[in-house]
């Protein structure tokens, strides 16, 4: 070779190394800036961020556009996750963090002492809740959900009306408005509510103190603790009859946490079918011929037992709770 061909072939290969490097250049610069956008601060703000629950990085920086034939093929791309070859997808499978669900505490029990410490109102009847809803716990009152019948039955049976039965979102009338006792005139609010309930002799309170529980529905109940029901018992003698107003389900609950309650004979279950059943293991194991107090189940009051209805859980309360325990308030 030649000097002349000689430097002609190292010229060549200089603007090679020229060439490739400004493309090896390019590439970096394009790199620090699309890796610095992905971090860059969003306009979105952190509440936004927040809703979603995290934030996606995990696409990738330039997308791959197919042609329409392509996607009508439903073509899949392979990528290599942690090891592993993932078919098909922008995104790799991966598994469910277990969310963890709050744990909730219910409120403190009700009874005519609460608003007046010198009252000479004896109680006579508990009404058990299991735990306060979603609506109840936002609302910081008992029964809060504006289709649970607790309210609307107890205004029935005590001269109130809960509220004015109209749904706020549709402007028509609930279905039970049109079967209650008391008119508009009747509808006093919620403290109103508490006080001529505990006047009478009643209490409330719920079964479940805390617990994790995703919804409101009792059988999502998890990890519970329950209240010092047997507690409030002996501090008040004068109780005649738990009510458990919402229906098996809770019962199973308080005879898992109050078995000990069961067998020491104080207890008995009520005569009417839905007691029977649910307390019928108990029923063949004690001998209630010295017992003080009655255990009712009873219609779940929750709109979720939508299957029963609202005259028919009414009628129920009326029976077993309400007309007795009105007529315990006058002998006590």
């Amino acid at each position: 070779m030649n000097l002349f061909q000689n430097a002609s072939s190292m010229r060549v290969r200089s603007h090679r190394h020229i060439f490739l490097a400004s493309i090896l250049t390019s590439s970096i610069q394009i790199g620090y800036t699309h890796s610095h956008a992905a971090f860059a601060p969003s306009s979105s703000s952190p509440r936004s961020i927040l809703q979603s629950g995290v934030m996606n990085t995990s696409k990738p920086l330039f997308s791959r556009h197919f042609s329409k034939k392509d996607n009508e093929a439903n073509l899949t791309r392979e990528r290599e996750d942690n090891g592993k070859i993932v078919k098909g997808g922008d995104e790799p499978p991966s598994k469910k963090s277990k969310k963890e669900t709050e744990r909730t505490q219910s409120f403190d029990p009700q009874w005519h002492g609460v608003f007046d410490s010198d009252t000479d109102v004896k109680v006579h009847t508990i009404m058990l809740g299991t735990h306060p809803s979603i609506t109840s716990l936002a609302k910081v009152q008992y029964f809060g959900h504006p289709m649970n019948a607790f309210w609307w039955i107890a205004g029935d049976c005590l001269g109130f009306r809960r509220a004015s039965g109209i749904s706020p979102s549709s402007g028509k009338a609930y279905k039970l408005s049109s079967f209650l006792y008391h008119g508009q005139d009747k509808v006093i609010s919620y403290d109103d509510q508490l006080r001529t309930f505990t006047s009478k002799g009643f209490a409330l309170w719920d079964l479940v103190g805390s617990c994790e529980r995703e919804g409101s529905l009792d059988v999502d109940i998890k990890q519970e603790q329950p209240n010092r029901i047997r507690e409030f018992c002996k501090e008040h003698p004068t109780v005649k009859r738990i009510i458990f107003v919402n229906g098996g389900k809770q019962c199973t609950l308080f005879n898992k946490h109050f078995e000990d309650w069961w067998l020491s004979g104080e207890l008995k279950p009520g005569g009417n079918e839905l007691s029977e059943k649910a307390f019928k293991k108990f029923a063949k194991k004690i001998n209630s011929e010295n017992a003080s107090v009655e255990c009712l189940c009873m219609p779940a009051v929750s709109p979720a037992a939508a299957g029963i209805t609202y005259e028919n859980k009414r009628a129920a309360f009326e029976d077993f709770c309400y007309n007795p325990g009105l007529q315990d308030h006058k002998d006590l």
